[in-house]
């Protein structure tokens, strides 16, 4: 079985490659790197997935959802919306494009979350290090 172990808050944690996601017939094991976005809707969680396996829609709050995820591949973006970092195309403004076309806006709270999930090269933002570029 594929984990990953990662340490969060001090505490080790070992996240699965894969989650069983409750359908009509049972559970169904669903990779997370085919995960692409989740979307919260009351209680309730939609799972969208990559390619034509559409989405899954679960009873339980996304936050619930995102305790079972790894933290390093999926990103709060917005009160309603947490995506698979994988799964990004561009990251311009206040608006995140996935892979499969869908366009989420980024929430104020959340910016410096995002803007944390990735390497930015050519930033502006940017805190120089020492580096050996100019030696």
């Amino acid at each position: 079985m594929e984990e990953e172990k990662k340490s969060i808050h001090g505490v080790e944690r070992v996240f699965s490659e894969h989650v069983f996601i409750l359908s009509e017939w049972g559970y169904k094991r669903v990779s997370i790197h085919d995960i692409v976005y989740l979307e919260a809707q009351q209680s309730y969680c939609y799972i969208h997935l990559s390619q034509n396996n559409g989405k899954k829609i679960v009873s339980i709050p996304m936050c619930e959802v995102l305790e079972d995820l790894n933290p390093l591949l999926f990103v709060r973006i917005h009160r309603s919306y947490a995506i698979n970092i994988e799964h990004v195309t561009l990251f311009a403004g206040n608006m995140i494009r996935m892979d499969n076309g869908i366009e989420l806006n980024i929430g104020r709270e959340y910016r410096y979350n995002v803007e944390e999930a990735f390497v930015l090269i050519g930033s502006r933002k940017r805190v120089k290090k020492s580096s050996s570029c100019y030696s």
